[in-house]
């Protein structure tokens, strides 16, 4: 056959090697059995987009290797260290490149810190979420972004690299650092400023795209007016269980009644069909194992710090620790500043203590660390069919706390403590003294709360609090050796401890099988105080103390109203001690306590805003004990809104005083002595309009980056599919090997 017609005749072919050719070229000849990876070539659609847009094994190497490239160039700093949206961009096309521990930590301080509406639950999902791996994002959001428009160019790529190349690179200048870039990749200088222009689109359509919302005017004042207006009141409270009377007992019928109707709610949970805010639901609970010691027991064995051990600290430390700049003439403050370097004898009892401290503490790590190895010496063989132990089969090898504490308080000569506590809520776990302070410091930049990794147990089911810089905490599995971070500060150890803990049982939160319903709420037990009788919830009790005070509602209405007619006959403080000599004494849960009733004030009150209340929910949404605080941050929402709602709609007019406030949420009347309003006024409000506007702004777009970059959210808005199970499930291990 001719040549030239065999030539004409196999044009496509030929084009098509040509270019796989200079696709392999592109990218290097180590990526070539990537190119070609399954089966039907570089050109085989792996997956579709939009309408029915492909993606083929080419686009993949080209996109795979363009994310190399710009981890080159420090994509991953400029985005990191820029804001919410380059971090979560950052963390979705670089995962197998990231500091995770340190990277979620900063991104956590930066949302509570600007208060962000993006929850745990959402970080955590930008990983939870990925069924892809990073180049395949990189296509869609890339695409994304083409399609709307944004576009970066050659010119505004390099100015900006420009700038930034010396900084990420140890002063080398931008012609140094693309020279290298150009001989490595095998690539013009146009082509590796087009890929890094492509990410900063992506990163401006993100700005663009969660920034849509526009504010009304109405919605700028409202919130200016949170911001600068302010109240101050005086009043005193009168509470219904003050005048409850502590030995009624309800009927059974009407015990039933109560409980039946407020079973399903948590306590304080306010509505329209609770006004009162009654709540019988059990919160998530969960009940440990400890075996804990006193760090004043383990400074009774070390051996102290000696001379030598003195002197060489202070040498190696001197400079660091001890060289203050002060100024160079004393008498002259405004003078030159100065290294001054303390002498040893300043120092020496300071070097004694820290020394000292550090020794307690190493030994007491020392000491729970072999408890915990003891203890979880077998837990983690796998079970006969080679997998993972099972909770069960771990609860059946599980070893006493108990005998293991008895056993090392023989071995290093000190007390320890061990025991089982009851079932204990995330506000009993708080309430105790011990355990609220209690930190896990081996995780991360910043120690990770106890109770935080106590609540994370699969079995709390989905209210199980997410950890980001520590694994999910398993059943009869150790945790800690946890301690007071101010351990390692304070001279005083008398009340320190340190604890490692366990969880042995675990309950989601539910509505109580019935009124009988009780449990051991016991915590610690450090052999301080005389045996003690265990500790419970009831139910019952709750209902029983809940049913007074609403029987005496009527009461404290009425009681609301003498206070206000004495009080305006014979004044505020004589009303006050009357009151204290008729009803105080009843009231009082300890004959020890102060005065019942008291004139109190509120000064500088704001209103909290529901943007506020929703930046709350969102940020404790991850919280042990989330609903406690967020019932108590709404009632306390209401109860200032009811008393802004006594103020006159007429600016300057002085409220009518005194008022009676019945305040249902906190079963209480108040008697307002006085209301005084300062408000926003229309000139202050021009001031504080752009940069209010500006705030929510900015704060909504970093928010909603959270949403926008979700990996679950690209693929749906995108359309992705796979275009056969096998690459769905190739791309799926891909995908898993780089989170």
């Amino acid at each position: 056959m001719n040549f030239m017609k065999w030539m004409r005749k196999n044009n496509t072919k030929l084009m098509a090697v040509v270019v796989i050719v200079l696709m392999v070229a592109f990218i290097g000849g180590s990526s070539f059995s990537y190119l070609m990876h399954g089966s039907g070539g570089a050109k085989k659609a792996v997956a579709y987009y939009g309408h029915k847009r492909k993606i083929t094994h080419m686009d993949r190497a080209v996109a795979d290797q363009e994310l190399k490239l710009l981890e080159e160039l420090g994509a991953i700093s400029l985005l990191q260290y820029q804001d919410i949206r380059g971090f979560l961009l950052s963390e979705l096309l670089f995962p197998q490149s990231r500091d995770s521990a340190g990277a979620m930590e900063r991104a956590k301080q930066t949302i509570q810190r600007n208060q962000y509406r993006i929850s745990d639950k959402q970080l955590s999902d930008m990983y939870k979420m990925r069924t892809a791996p990073s180049d395949i994002y990189w296509i869609l959001l890339r695409e994304e972004a083409q399609s709307a428009g944004i576009y970066v160019s050659n010119q505004e790529v390099g100015q900006l690299l420009g700038r930034i190349i010396p900084q990420l690179f140890n002063g080398a200048s931008y012609t140094q650092m693309m020279q290298i870039w150009v001989n490595q990749h095998g690539m013009p200088e146009e082509r590796i400023l087009a890929a890094y222009g492509k990410l900063l689109a992506v990163l401006q359509y993100t700005q663009v795209i969660c920034s849509m919302e526009n504010l009304t005017t109405s919605q700028i004042r409202r919130m200016a007016s949170h911001e600068g207006e302010t109240l101050d009141a005086e009043y005193v409270r009168l509470e219904a269980s003050a005048f409850a009377d502590k030995q009624q007992t309800p009927s059974e019928e009407a015990m039933l009644q109560q409980f039946n109707q407020y079973k399903a709610y948590f306590a304080g949970d306010v509505s329209e069909a609770n006004p009162f805010g009654f709540g019988y639901r059990l919160p998530s609970r969960v009940q440990l194992d400890y075996i804990a010691l006193n760090l004043s027991d383990v400074a009774a064995i070390i051996k102290p710090p000696s001379v030598e051990d003195t002197e060489q600290y202070y040498q190696q430390n001197r400079a660091r620790e001890f060289t203050e700049k002060v100024p160079a003439d004393p008498s002259d403050p405004n003078s030159p500043q100065v290294d001054r370097v303390k002498s040893y004898i300043e120092v020496v009892d300071d070097i004694m203590t820290q020394l000292k401290r550090q020794r307690v503490l190493t030994k007491a790590e020392q000491v729970l660390q072999d408890a915990r190895n003891v203890a979880d010496a077998d837990l983690s063989v796998a079970g006969p069919d080679g997998n993972e132990p099972t909770t069960e089969q771990r609860k059946q090898r599980v070893r006493n706390y108990g005998k293991i504490a008895q056993d090392l308080s023989v071995k290093y000569s000190i007390p320890l403590y061990g025991g089982q506590t009851g079932l204990l809520s995330a506000t009993d776990v708080r309430g105790d003294p011990h355990l609220r302070r209690m930190y896990l410091t081996s995780y991360g930049h910043n120690p990770v709360p106890l109770i935080q990794a106590l609540f994370s147990v699969k079995e709390i089911g989905n209210n199980a609090t997410i950890l980001l810089s520590m694994p999910q905490t398993q059943m009869y599995m150790s945790i800690g050796p946890a301690r007071d971070p101010m351990s390692a500060s304070t001279t005083d150890l008398s009340n320190q401890i340190m604890v490692i803990v366990r969880v042995v049982a675990a309950e989601p939160d539910v509505a109580p099988a019935g009124l009988d319903v009780s449990y051991s709420i016991r915590t610690l037990d450090l052999g301080k105080t005389p045996e003690q009788p265990d500790k419970t919830f009831a139910v019952k009790e709750q209902v029983v103390k809940d049913l007074r005070a609403l029987a005496a509602w009527d009461t404290t209405q009425a009681r609301a109203g003498e206070f206000m007619a004495l009080a305006t006959k014979d004044g505020w403080d004589r009303a006050v001690t009357q009151f204290n000599k008729l009803y105080g004494e009843q009231a009082k849960a300890d004959p020890n306590d102060p005065n019942v009733f008291k004139l109190d004030r509120r000064m500088s009150t704001q209103r909290i805003s529901r943007a506020d209340l929703q930046v709350l929910a969102t940020q404790l949404s991850n919280s042990p004990a989330a609903s406690v605080y967020l019932n108590e941050a709404d009632m306390e929402s209401l109860f200032v809104d009811r008393l802004y709602s006594l103020v006159p709609a007429v600016p300057d007019e002085a409220p009518q005083m005194p008022k009676i406030m019945e305040f249902k949420p906190g079963l209480s009347c108040y008697v307002i002595k006085n209301l005084s309003l300062r408000p926003l006024y229309q000139e202050q409000f021009h001031k504080m309009k752009g940069m209010v506007i500006g705030r929510e702004e900015y704060s909504q777009t970093q928010s909603l980056a959270a949403v926008h970059l979700n990996p679950e959210s690209i693929l749906k808005r995108m359309n992705f599919r796979y275009a056969d199970s096998q690459a769905n499930t190739e791309t799926q291990k891909e995908s898993k090997g780089t989170s």
